[in-house]
């Protein structure tokens, strides 16, 4: 993943929130259990006061004294830190837990009265900090309606010892936690991110051939991006058609005219005007030059986008029409193509460039005609074979260059091979030629199309 990776960005963003919503989760957490355990605390001081209240009474002197004391042994230990302290405003008496030792609880001046309890936080015994609760009450009227301020304490550092136990704790869940989520949040950009793969997939194929829309079949979020790549594929598609059918009319409007300059050739050398026919032949050579080659800049133009053509489905179909001519009539076909072989390329193309290889073959071929296709280092193989003479090595050349004709025995223009050399280079591909044994071959090298 690079920067610009949309998937990196997705990521990022949900990393920066699991870990700010770790932090808020496990502050929010400790929070509230330090709440939790001070209401806790909160309780057991007010039940310790209120023991201790009930425990208040005249000794036989008639002095106000605590019979009763709360159970904790940790009142009994010497500063063990839970305390509790009663103090008698009106004698100044101070009754206190033996956990005090020699020390007293200093709380604040007193409030009113008002039985409510008060919190406090206050030095303790041994410098530390106590975390007070404390009632103001008024005896009843047996006891002589004294007022008495009855406090209870702990260490504070016992509760936050508490809370961060509590906070170790957690620790090792919430990184669980956060892995999890995590995880999930990775599932979820993958799974969010999978239409876009689907239709970079499906872009492939259409590239390749084996499809020719995107279709529909994607969540309603990204429709309106498939929609809009359908729209442009139908412009592209009205383009190439019109530019191939502007490339076709051109070749039929030229045609005629260009028929009709050989054919007057044809009568001005058969009059003895050689220089002139000469002259006449050559100005039409060039014409026909520039019109192919115009022509092969059209096919290439609309030949913008890729799409595949099946080999033996576009071979069968021309040597079908060769076949039944005088010069196929005569001869032995053989024919060995995959039936899955396909090839980048537009299937009209594809039939034009093999059916100039195979009327070129079963023109020159003695007996017989053999046509396969193979793969061969990642490149498709159309071989058009056939026994007759061949091309000289030091000629094939010039069969591919447009106007020349090795063979002035036979009618024609010396166009056929150059067209095929013109339609394979527009794809990628190019024409050679090979001699295997008494068998002359023409190759056509093309790439291969993806697998479905």
């Amino acid at each position: 993943m690079t920067v610009g990776s949309l998937k990196l960005r997705l990521l990022l963003g949900a990393s920066a929130f699991l870990l700010c919503a770790m932090l808020i989760a496990a502050i929010a957490l400790a929070f509230l259990f330090e709440r939790h355990v001070k209401t806790w605390i909160d309780n057991e001081l007010s039940s310790h006061i209120d023991q201790l209240i009930a425990g208040i009474d005249r000794d036989t002197q008639g002095k106000l004294i605590v019979k009763t004391t709360p159970s904790d042994p940790r009142f009994t230990r010497p500063l063990s830190g839970l305390y509790w302290q009663a103090s008698f405003e009106s004698s100044g008496n101070v009754i206190r837990s033996r956990s005090l030792w020699d020390a007293t609880i200093g709380i604040p001046p007193p409030a009113t009265v008002d039985d409510h309890a008060h919190h406090h936080r206050v030095a303790g015994p041994s410098g530390q900090t106590l975390y007070v609760l404390e009632k103001r009450i008024e005896l009843p009227a047996r006891l002589g309606r004294e007022r008495v301020r009855i406090a209870a304490a702990v260490n504070e550092a016992d509760v936050d010892k508490a809370v961060m136990a509590f906070a170790t704790s957690l620790t090792p869940f919430l990184l669980l936690l956060g892995a999890l989520l995590a995880a999930a949040a990775w599932i979820q950009v993958l799974l969010g991110l999978k239409p876009l793969a689907s239709i970079r997939d499906r872009i492939a194929t259409i590239r390749s051939g084996y499809a020719e829309r995107l279709g529909n079949n994607f969540p309603e979020e990204v429709q309106p991006l498939t929609r809009e790549i359908d729209t442009l594929l139908d412009a592209r598609d009205r383009q190439i058609e019109t530019a191939r059918a502007r490339a076709a009319d051109l070749a039929h409007g030229l045609n005629t005219p260009i028929q009709v300059l050989i054919g007057g050739i044809e009568k001005l050398k058969s009059k003895g005007e050689t220089i002139i026919a000469a002259d006449l032949e050559a100005a039409t050579h060039t014409m026909r030059r520039h019109v192919e080659r115009q022509l092969a800049k059209a096919r290439l133009q609309a030949n913008g986008a890729s799409t595949a053509a099946r080999v033996r489905s576009a071979v069968d179909r021309v040597a079908a029409v060769v076949r039944k001519t005088p010069d196929g009539a005569r001869l032995i076909w053989s024919i060995d193509i995959p039936e899955d072989l396909r090839v980048v390329i537009h299937p009209d193309d594809l039939s034009e460039a093999a059916g100039g290889l195979i009327e070129n073959a079963a023109r020159h071929a003695r007996s017989k005609v053999a046509i396969l296709a193979e793969i061969n280092d990642g490149t498709v193989l159309i071989r058009v074979a056939d026994d007759g003479p061949g091309i000289p090595p030091d000629q094939q050349a010039e069969a591919l260059t447009r106007g020349s004709r090795l063979d002035v025995t036979r009618p024609g223009s010396g166009l056929g091979l150059a067209i095929v050399a013109d339609i394979a280079e527009a794809w990628g591909g190019s024409v050679g030629f090979e001699r295997t044994g008494e068998m002359f071959s023409a190759v056509l090298r093309l790439k291969p199309a993806e697998p479905r």
